[in-house]
């Protein structure tokens, strides 16, 4: 677990990511406060049990960018610094070295998702919404698995692609599995080769948006599927896959 941790610290000396962290918590909060207006349909929203499914789908977009951040040079980088040849020597496999600088990611990730939760946990607190509180910890559990999808995702693409590109591809790949509801209600609206595109899109992509959503339908007391939680956590599986079927050269 060494390799972990000394890529956990590295991480955390990563100045940069704490500004995306502090800008994401500010806006996390003026949602909540109120101080951005929210609505739908012209409709202003400021119920805190109508605010909170919206703000955290914020929190998801803005948890899996950072999640890309921090994992899409975690791997590559290890190669360019020819530390991987001090691995080698050691006699670790290369599917165990890849998989603990995932996790290192994961974990980083997943912390980064927690500080933007706990700002709608701290508003729950001041709102009096004991209810939400006592189901914090089970819904953030559900909620971070489509964020170590993407962290896990991004670290096998890093194996094989520039950096560029994979930035791009992974980011398609967050905004895409976020936005899967809208992207299903525009392929029922638009025709032709735009259609096709898009269904392409969804059939390629997985639906991130399914599992993160039963998070916020627990707080909120809704019914939870746990189909789609049992989704959330396959597409975790296959892009744990993705990471030990990829491979890169020792060198």
């Amino acid at each position: 677990m060494g390799i972990m941790k000394n890529a956990l610290r590295e991480r955390i000396r990563r100045k940069d990511i704490y500004v995306v962290i502090m800008i994401g918590i500010l806006i996390v909060m003026m949602c909540m406060s109120g101080a951005a207006t929210l609505s739908i349909n012209g409709v202003s929203v400021t119920e805190f049990q109508m605010v909170m499914p919206l703000v955290m789908n914020v929190i998801s977009v803005l948890g899996g960018g950072i999640a890309i951040a921090l994992s899409l040079r975690t791997i590559p980088n290890e190669y360019e610094r020819k530390t991987s040849h001090l691995v080698w020597i050691r006699g670790v496999s290369q599917w165990k070295y890849h998989g603990q600088l995932a996790l290192a990611n994961i974990v980083s990730s997943v912390g980064a998702l927690f500080i933007l939760y706990a700002g709608v946990m701290i508003f729950a607190a001041v709102r009096g919404e004991t209810g939400v509180l006592a189901k914090g910890v089970p819904a953030f559990l559900i909620f971070s698995v489509s964020t170590a999808a993407v962290s896990l995702f991004t670290s096998a693409v890093s194996l094989v692609l520039p950096s560029m590109a994979a930035g791009v591809l992974c980011a398609a790949f967050m905004l895409a599995g976020t936005m899967h509801p809208i992207l299903e209600t525009v392929s029922g609206i638009v025709s032709g080769v735009s259609r096709q595109l898009v269904r392409a899109i969804l059939f390629i992509v997985p639906d991130l948006y399914a599992a993160e959503s039963q998070a916020a339908n627990l707080l909120s007391g809704k019914t939870v599927q746990i189909h789609s939680i049992l989704g959330g956590l396959l597409v975790l599986y296959v892009c744990g896959l993705l990471l030990f079927v990829l491979r890169r050269k020792e060198a």
